[in-house]
């Protein structure tokens, strides 16, 4: 029996015997092409495919054979077009390294949307060449020559990530364009509007949605206009809007007025036709109200615009025929889509013989042909994501996965795991090159191939180091370790005659022994297109702001010559009458403003956050002495402080037992008990005060509170008009007895080894620090529980010393 060829893959057919039906069917059939767009694709897979790498040998019985004649059309039915990205070598490693950490097909990075873009604008230039010089081609169906149509044009891409960056480059351009897309439906700007509006109807009180249906053609507010009427409700934006609509001067702005007065009307319209009328007719009651099906069909794309909002509509038709019923269903039903990630395609709105360009991937063009083919996306590295798992499967190998060390807690790559690498990705590559030939063999008459390098010169001389190769067939390493189709197109087309000249090399590409590969009667076309060329307005005019940028920048006196002067002068000399507001913290700790209070003299009290200065250096953590800072120490003693039961006799003993509790409740660690001095504890409790506590009636601990201030009193530079800070604390505790309310603050200081006479020399010091902190809390606790703070006092840890306030 033969033995079975895995060039086809699943495209293969074999029969009960073993003889592959397939490869003739698919390799040597009679393609309607011309002959050199044949002999071209015949050139690169001679030098593409054998048997290690490919799995075929693509011998003179495999090579394409043309199944129609065309006249004689010019000498390059096969151009390529290599858009050099002008990269330098330091950069162009940067790029790469951050490719190979991604994840191939699966990521759309910036350069990735550039590419996009490039070749988007370099495909529309030629389509339109195409179409204004009236290329000729030849109708299949009649025989005779006729000028290029669009539908003539057919784009080729791997996989769609691309189509959208290209219909949006084509619609700027003004080529209809048209691509099956399975995703996209909900992101398309006039479906989201119609959704919106949808969930206002069902919700006005949702900001989001009303805001973006104000905003929208439907309403027609501006951003200036949306802020006058919130103005009038600081509750949701619905009630600004009724409130406007209610206590609104209609004299002050006149069309604003008119806008919003009039949607909050027909709003109260269509929510009572939600309530009474099928899904699908409130729908087109909003296209017909708002004009907004008419107003989408006057936009770029206007077409598949209005199929979109006709698809929004049958699917609420659809959606009602079942059991289910109502706008809210229908929302939540498309919120849940949304939420697990699925999508709809983009309505239809084509039909076959429409005449626009058609965007299709390689796999959907299988057995179809086109008199133009435009293959982009040539330098997009391949999905390699099969052969990245943490485990492999194989039919034939079984399973692999990485050696785990449980004890080390590390994987590392195992034998078996890297020889399925190295098989799937021989498979893969074989795969690629079915996909290539497929995606080679549309073109009927012309064949365009469109990539982006990010350094053409540096890409060229690397293939050019295999225009010395003796064989047609490239050596295997080269072949197996590709990235894209460039670097199989590209080593193989710099061996030919025709593309001499842009590798450097005078009168051929190798030396007389390749004379069959330099001379191989294929033609072919190559141009480097510098990133210039494809600039668009936007970026010919972003380029002229940042020319006149950087002679200001220089100190260039630039004169512009405009009827906006005394606007663009009056925008940039606008000062924002709430700067105060910007530059202050509407929040406030008690702890900052204390803080702020001391380094009043030194820093300005407006930063926002303290400056940081990085240490010289820092061990690793792994390294570093296990000790607690103050900060932790005070937290630590703040804790034994809330949780001691005060009724009970402290004693050393019993805050020890309370620390084995806490630690129990993991409230604390071991380590942590050391922080803790419990015969200071100890003798604040057997102190007057501390008894005292014990007694009272009323004992509150770690009060949060939250109150509201002027700004002019948080803030002595304050200069704004007046305004409401809120600030924020926790007393440590509070306790009433029949002397009354006492506020105690507790404080782990250093004290004795920081001032020379000890607690009474610091007194006064320690006073003014604290005295600010104290008296924010006593105005809380008089406000809030409406009685007067008769002592406040400071309890610091570190000698156990009492300061009364």
């Amino acid at each position: 029996m033969a033995e079975p060829n895995l060039f086809l893959g699943k495209y293969a057919r074999f029969t009960h015997e073993g003889e592959q039906t397939g490869l003739k069917i698919d390799l040597n059939r009679n393609f309607r092409s011309r002959s050199e767009v044949l002999d071209g694709t015949n050139f690169l897979f001679k030098q593409l495919m054998g048997m290690t790498v490919g799995e075929i040998e693509y011998d003179e019985d495999a090579s394409l054979k043309k199944g129609a004649s065309y006249p004689e059309d010019g000498p390059h039915p096969i151009e390529m077009f290599m858009i050099d990205g002008g990269k330098n070598e330091e950069e162009a490693m940067t790029s790469l390294k951050e490719e190979s950490e991604g994840e191939g097909e699966a990521g759309f990075e910036n350069e990735e949307l550039e590419n996009a873009q490039l070749e988007a604008r370099m495909m529309a230039k030629l389509i339109k060449k195409a179409i204004g010089e009236k290329k000729q081609i030849i109708d299949p169906k009649t025989g005779e020559s006729r000028s290029t149509a669009y539908r003539d044009i057919v784009i080729l891409l791997r996989s769609m990530p691309w189509a959208p960056q290209i219909i949006e480059e084509f619609k700027k351009a003004g080529i209809p364009v048209y691509a099956n897309l399975s995703t996209g439906y909900f992101e398309a700007t006039e479906v989201a509007i119609m959704l919106s509006l949808l969930k206002i109807i069902d919700n006005p009180q949702q900001d989001i949605p009303l805001a973006s249906v104000l905003r929208s053609p439907i309403a027609g507010l501006d951003e200036e206009e949306l802020a006058q009427v919130r103005l009038f409700h600081s509750g949701s934006y619905y009630q600004a809007m009724a409130e406007y609509c209610l206590k609104g001067d209609p004299t002050e702005n006149e069309a604003l007025y008119e806008k919003v007065s009039s949607f909050y009307k027909k709003l109260t319209v269509w929510r009572k036709a939600a309530r009474q009328e099928a899904l699908s007719d409130l729908i087109w009651l909003l296209f017909r109200d708002t004009g907004f099906y008419d107003f989408a069909g006057g936009m770029p794309g206007g077409k598949q615009r209005q199929a979109n909002l006709r698809a929004l509509y049958d699917r609420a038709r659809q959606y009602e025929s079942s059991s289910f019923r109502g706008l809210f269903r229908f929302l939540r039903f498309i919120e849940r889509m949304q939420e697990r990630g699925d999508d709809l395609g983009a309505a239809r709105a084509l039909g076959e013989q429409e005449d626009v360009v058609r965007i299709m991937t390689i796999h959907s063009s299988k057995g179809l042909e086109f008199p133009i083919v435009m293959f982009a996306g040539l330098s997009r590295q391949f999905n390699m994501m099969d052969i990245r798992k943490s485990y492999l499967l194989d039919k034939d190998l079984g399973f692999a996965s990485k050696f785990v060390n449980p004890e080390l807690r590390i994987t590392y790559p195992s034998l078996p795991q890297i020889a399925f690498k190295k098989k799937k990705q021989l498979e893969m590559i074989a795969e690629e090159m079915r996909v290539l030939y497929v995606a080679l063999t549309r073109a009927k008459e012309k064949l365009y191939l469109i990539c982006s390098l990010k350094d053409a010169q540096k890409s060229i001389v690397s293939w050019s180091a295999n225009a010395s190769h003796g064989e047609w067939l490239l050596k295997d390493y080269v072949r197996a370790n590709a990235k894209s189709y460039m670097d199989w197109i590209g080593p193989a087309i710099i061996r030919h005659q025709d593309l001499a000249e842009i590798a450097g090399m005078d009168g051929g590409t190798a030396d007389d022994t390749n004379s069959s590969i330099t001379g191989h009667p294929s033609k072919w076309k190559a141009r480097i297109v510098a990133l210039e060329e494809l600039q668009s307005e936007e970026d010919g005019e972003a380029a002229v702001q940042q020319n006149l940028l950087d002679h200001v920048k220089h100190g260039e006196n630039v004169e512009v010559q405009s009827g906006y002067n005394d606007q663009i002068h009056t925008q940039l000399t606008w000062i924002y009458p709430h700067l105060e507001a910007s530059i202050h913290r509407s929040k406030q700790s008690v702890s900052e403003l204390k803080r702020q209070n001391e380094l009043r003299d030194q820093e300005s009290s407006t930063e926002l956050l303290r400056k940081y200065k990085r240490p010289i250096s820092r061990r690793p953590q792994f390294l570093q002495e296990k000790s607690l800072t103050p900060a932790e120490k005070g937290t630590i003693t703040h804790l034994v402080m809330q949780h001691i039961d005060v009724r009970k006799p402290v004693t050393e003993a019993a805050i020890d037992e309370l620390l084995h509790s806490l630690i129990d409740r993991e409230l604390l660690k071991e380590e942590q008990m050391d922080a803790v001095d419990k015969s200071v504890i100890a003798n604040f409790f057997n102190s007057k005060i501390g008894e005292r506590l014990s007694r009272a009636e009323v004992i509150r601990r770690e009060v949060p509170f939250t109150m509201s201030l002027q700004a002019a009193e948080i803030y002595s530079d304050w200069k704004g008009a007046d305004e409401q800070i809120l600030v924020q604390g926790v007393i440590d505790c509070i306790f009433e007895d029949h002397d009354g309310l006492v506020l105690i603050d507790y404080k782990t200081d250093a004290i004795q080894n920081r001032f020379a006479n000890g607690f009474q020399g610091a007194k006064e010091i320690l006073a003014d620090r604290y005295r600010l902190q104290l008296e924010l809390y006593t105005r809380a606790i008089e406000e809030i529980l409406n009685k007067k703070v008769m002592e406040k006092y400071l309890f610091f840890f570190d000698g156990a010393h009492l300061l009364e306030m």
